[in-house]
């Protein structure tokens, strides 16, 4: 009996299920259970909405993170898309038009998938003004006033309907696109100051006309170039559910199933930014951290984090480029001015970390040296002592197998001055036929010394010792050293 119900349930799902059809472009995705003309109209008016940000700001076919899923149905039309089963669902009543709030929302989403981070008014004008496109069949509206139209709308609205600039704002987002300074943009772009374009905006807001641009819609035919899909009962419910299902991206990261998340969507940022909060190993926080700022460019919060993280493990270059990323991605001048004074202090402290690395290097080389110095002296002082008490056996014989270092020229005379250098290597001053030479002991382990009083003591030789000295001619170098 119990299967039976269940049976029961299912089967109107089912049957209806087969009555569904989906049209699809570009990320948009509407589905339908009854009115595929309306469907089919739906998705014009999406695809014509895209063009026309396309026309404005030159970005050619513009993409979302998420797909855009649109349920045409008897239903209600849902206030504003919700992010959900790995896309942005809402419900389009059949009678109804696009509302303004989902247009506002797609041009939202278009910008922040495809353009780098703009003034704040320039991306809220840009919004407002494509908010209100009318869209009939290739036929595109641009320029009907919002419901509160303000100067962000009015500065942008001048710009896209006027004549004399229409065609130039796409040079004005190109270059608000790359991080040039919006007055920087205005004048490159349109010969016109910031602080101009500002009154330009101020007086087409008190305009009493309102103007409109009529823009030539994508060739598109709604019953032709649409074509009809059935789309699969899984499909569907992910469309139409109300919750998260198992297997999308957005379920994992609900259950705390970071790593499953990242590897169903590769392309979202949230899950490598959860991941990194959890790991501890530095270097793989780090990458985690990373990763989710390139994911999400024009977050600054994501750059600031890693640039402080950079900072604490004193990667000093690393952080500044962080630092200059959170810098473009800021929205506003509070932002702005926020990051740059924790930029700055980050400098000070740079400096600050480097002279201190600076002088504990030094101080290391130093201890280094003295170390060798002193195990140089040690040394010698023992065998002076073995010398003086007469222990010392006296020196072998040098075999003629020796296959060490040997010199190809000899010098007699005096030995005036020994300098102890690092590593136990020597520096002699012989004086010889009225002039003095500096010869250098290089590899002291394979320097040999021959002689009764064959010890070296460090500093001038009082008195001067007369010696015989085999060396390296190019290289003057000394192999060997004997004395009478």
């Amino acid at each position: 009996m119990v299967r039976l119900a269940i049976f029961l349930i299912l089967v109107p799902f089912f049957l209806s299920a087969a009555e569904w059809t989906t049209f699809r472009m570009g990320p948009f995705e509407v589905y339908t259970d009854k009115n595929q003309n309306q469907a089919r109209s739906t998705l014009n008016h999406l695809e014509q909405l895209r063009w026309a940000f396309s026309y404005f700001t030159g970005k050619q076919e513009p993409s979302t993170l998420w797909p855009i899923r649109v349920v045409v149905s008897r239903q209600p039309t849902s206030k504003s898309l919700t992010a959900l089963n790995d896309g942005w669902h809402g419900f389009l009543n059949e009678k109804e038009d696009m509302p303004v709030e989902w247009n506002r929302q797609i041009v939202q989403l278009l910008i922040n998938h495809n353009l780098g981070r703009m003034p704040k008014e320039i991306e809220e004008g840009l919004v407002q003004v494509l908010s209100t496109t009318e869209v009939s069949g290739t036929h595109i509206i641009i320029g009907q006033p919002p419901k509160d139209p303000d100067l962000n709308w009015a500065r942008m609205h001048f710009l896209m309907t006027s004549e004399d600039y229409r065609s130039r704002v796409r040079v004005v987002i190109a270059n608000l696109n790359k991080g040039v300074d919006a007055d920087v943009a205005y004048r490159n772009s349109l010969s016109k100051t910031a602080a101009e374009m500002d009154q330009a905006a101020k007086k087409h807001l008190d305009a009493s006309a309102v103007t409109t641009f009529d823009l030539a819609g994508k060739p598109l035919n709604a019953a032709r170039d649409f074509t009809t899909r059935y789309p699969e009962k899984q499909a569907i419910l992910r469309t139409t559910s109300d919750k998260n299902e198992p297997g999308t991206a957005m379920f994992l990261l609900e259950k705390g199933q970071l790593e499953e998340a990242s590897q169903t969507a590769p392309q979202w940022s949230l899950p490598f930014y959860e991941l990194s909060k959890k790991e501890t190993e530095p270097g793989k926080k780090a990458g985690l951290l990373k990763k989710a700022a390139e994911l999400s460019p024009r977050d600054p919060r994501l750059w600031t984090e890693f640039a402080l993280l950079m900072m604490e493990y004193n990667r000093w270059e690393e952080a500044d480029q962080a630092w200059a990323q959170a810098l473009r991605a800021s929205p506003d001048s509070e932002t702005r001015n926020s990051i740059q004074s924790r930029r700055s202090a980050m400098v000070e402290l740079r400096t600050e970390a480097e002279a201190n690395a600076r002088k504990e290097e030094k101080l290391a080389q130093e201890r280094e040296l003295q170390r060798l110095k002193n195990e140089a002296v040690e040394r010698i002082r023992n065998a002076e002592n073995e010398a003086n008490s007469g222990s010392t056996p006296p020196p072998a014989k040098v075999e003629a197998w020796w296959d060490g270092p040997k010199g190809d020229a000899k010098l007699a005379g005096s030995l005036t001055r020994v300098d102890c250098l690092s590593a136990g290597k020597l520096r002699l001053t012989i004086q010889a036929q009225g002039k003095n030479t500096v010869l250098s002991v290089n590899q002291p382990e394979q320097f040999t010394i021959e002689g009764e009083q064959s010890a070296l003591s460090c500093g001038v030789q009082r008195p001067a010792r007369t010696v015989t000295v085999d060396y390296v001619r190019g290289k003057s170098e000394a192999v060997s050293i004997r004395f009478p």
